[in-house]
């Protein structure tokens, strides 16, 4: 079976979450998903001294979920969230703060690739969301700045879900 790592790169800038997809296959490279995100991380640095720069306290780093898609492929998705955030020029998607509200889970399966990436963001920022709520340490709040933390704080309530 392949195993895909899926990394979501996250950055709330205005109204709106940035966001960027990427793909590995963890088949072919193998090795612990948590260490090929960082190894991720500072390959999209775009220069050497950036990317020795790359400090963890700058990251908040999640996984948030797994799917299986046929034929025979598990995804690990992961979330890397950062203030610091630069997009590759014109590979970047914006989803609005106030769209996330209207994402709910249903039961059928997206139409679209698009569809699909923007639930996933969905449920990644109420993964932030709550980690950010319930951060007694301050360990995920000290990657943030405290803009960035009001705009989590502001939507947590609604994004967190029910239960029933």
């Amino acid at each position: 079976m392949k195993t895909i790592l899926e990394v979501f790169y996250l950055r709330i800038l205005g109204d709106n979450v940035r966001y960027q997809r990427k793909e590995v296959n963890l088949s072919r490279k193998g090795g612990d998903p948590d260490h090929m995100i960082w190894s991720l991380i500072r390959d999209g640095r775009s220069t050497p001294a950036e990317s020795d720069e790359i400090k963890e306290k700058e990251f908040i780093i999640h996984s948030t979920s797994w799917r299986y898609e046929r034929p025979g492929k598990v995804i690990l998705t992961y979330v890397a969230y950062s203030d610091e955030l630069k997009f590759e020029k014109g590979k970047a998607h914006n989803l609005s703060l106030k769209k996330l509200r209207t994402l709910m889970k249903k039961s059928r399966r997206p139409d679209s690739r698009a569809e699909m990436e923007k639930k996933v963001v969905s449920h990644a920022v109420r993964h932030i969301a709550f980690l950010i709520k319930a951060d007694d340490t301050n360990e995920f709040k000290n990657a943030l700045t405290p803009k960035t933390i009001a705009a989590f704080k502001k939507i947590w309530v609604s994004l967190a879900g029910k239960v029933f």
